[in-house]
């Protein structure tokens, strides 16, 4: 087994790289074609070197009509060679109506989903797919007819997270004299050979085109892509910290920006980036300081500019009625002597001869809170908390009326967050027209209308007048 010299070694770099280590349970993305079954024989061979464990898994996409004998090759495969193997059907035509995307990319999703869940529950902590310097060398041809950052230069990845993908190095040519020697049985997916998909084009008809120029293309090109790597590597060790935090001493070009990107595996085209680059800094690299601004990735993910700093977030929940970050606009009443919920606040009015004790929280005094007498105001008042709306202002003690608006721009709160902190307002009637006045911007800003108190003294004897507590459950 393994006797080809350059063969073994290119195993034995694989070794050396720890891509698999003793212990490893190794789910292969096996399709019966002769990649997963050159991967399945490497795999085996190492196998008898050190422990490691081995299963398969098939995804049948329903986009044949002769996926019958594949699934049955895959069931004897997995006999002879005493193995589990998993078996997955999903409909990759009403994936992609239903999410608008191509069949290709459809097929991706739900391949990759699929088998993530298969070896997680299965307990399987590394996945392998049969990725070969074809595909890699394929895949760089297919980034840069579509257009691609440096990122999409450096090919398909050899690790990402669980996923490894160990034959990178290893030629389909190779592959398939391998198995030929060695007479190993897989199957032939006839699509393959059909020119629908982008890729299928691209290797049945333009590399045969480049082969006429070269023969030795895919290795040239796989050259290229090991030597962008190893350069990325080097730069990839200057880049300690992020270094978009503004820094008067720091200046940040866009191969920093771009290489930040892609350390939190964002992918974005070269005009996506210059664009985002334009907006954030000035020609000499010097993040611009003022406001805040935020632009969505795809994926989930959003940049956020907040005054003198960026950050990749994951939105884990919708939050967001438009690209804006607004959301629709929210009000309760609070109630006398009870606990409020407003978002991540909450909000207690003391009214009363009532022991606090009684009604706040058990955790609350871990709590970032603020207790807040409500003075020069009718005694008819009830208290709401709301979002904030436009043309909202406050009025201040000894310093006349501030919008709101203005307050949040001078404590540097990005436009996204100022609508998770709650407005506290008084409302009661005046000469028979409802009046409402803004006591506080959350526990930010206190109008003239309160008075901040020791937490202490309100567990001293009985409330006297409306005490007003805001406390966050989350210290943010």
């Amino acid at each position: 087994m393994f006797e080809n010299r350059k063969l073994r070694k290119k195993i034995n770099i694989l070794e050396k790289k720890g891509l698999i280590l003793p212990g490893d349970k190794i789910l292969i993305a096996f399709s019966g074609g002769p990649d997963s079954v050159f991967l399945f024989e490497v795999l085996t061979f190492l196998k008898r070197k050190y422990p490691i464990e081995i299963g398969i898994i098939y995804i049948n996409h329903n986009l044949r009509k002769d996926v019958d004998k594949d699934i049955d090759f895959v069931r004897k495969f997995s006999e002879d060679n005493g193995i589990s193997a998993y078996i997955k059907n999903t409909n990759v035509i009403e994936y992609s109506k239903e999410n608008r995307k191509s069949v290709e990319l459809a097929a991706r999703e739900l391949r990759y989903n699929i088998i993530g869940e298969t070896s997680l529950s299965e307990g399987y902590n590394k996945i392998a797919t049969g990725h070969n310097l074809d595909d890699n060398v394929e895949t760089l041809i297919f980034r840069l007819l579509r257009g691609t950052s440096l990122k999409g230069m450096k090919g398909i990845p050899e690790q990402r997270g669980n996923i490894i993908r160990p034959l990178l190095q290893f030629e389909k040519k190779e592959i398939l004299e391998y198995l030929a020697e060695k007479e190993r049985k897989y199957v032939i997916d006839y699509t393959n050979s059909e020119n629908n998909f982008t890729r299928n084009y691209i290797r049945n008809e333009i590399f045969p085109k480049f082969h006429h120029i070269n023969p030795g293309f895919r290795r040239k090109i796989n050259e290229l892509i090991l030597e962008i790597n190893e350069r990325n590597m080097e730069k990839s060790s200057l880049l300690k910290e992020n270094p978009v935090v503004q820094d008067n001493e720091k200046k940040v070009s866009k191969e920093f920006l771009v290489e930040y990107l892609e350390r939190e595996e964002v992918v974005l085209s070269r005009g996506k980036i210059d664009q985002i680059y334009s907006s954030l800094y000035e020609d000499k690299g010097i993040l611009k300081g003022k406001g805040s601004k935020e632009f969505f990735l795809g994926g989930g993910k959003v940049l956020r500019k907040e005054y003198d700093r960026l950050e990749i977030i994951k939105l884990e929940e919708d939050i967001y009625a438009d690209k804006k970050g607004s959301i629709a606009d929210s009000e309760i009443l609070i109630r006398n002597n009870s606990r409020n919920l407003w978002k991540d606040y909450e909000i207690y009015l003391l009214n009363g001869d009532i022991k606090p004790k009684d009604i706040l929280s058990e955790d609350f005094n871990k709590q970032r809170s603020i207790c807040l007498s409500i003075r020069g105001l009718p005694h008819n008042i009830e208290i709401y908390a709301r979002s904030r709306r436009e043309g909202d202002y406050m009025a201040l003690e000894n310093l006349g009326h501030k919008k709101i608006k203005k307050i949040l721009i001078d404590k540097k709160i990005s436009k996204w967050k100022r609508e998770e902190i709650p407005i506290i307002v008084g409302k009661y009637l005046k000469d028979n027209k409802e009046t409402e006045k803004i006591l506080t911007l959350g526990d930010i800003k206190l109008s003239k209308y309160v008075k901040r108190i020791d937490k202490k003294n309100i567990f001293k004897g009985e409330i006297e007048g409306k005490i007003l507590i805001i406390g966050r459950k989350n210290e943010r």
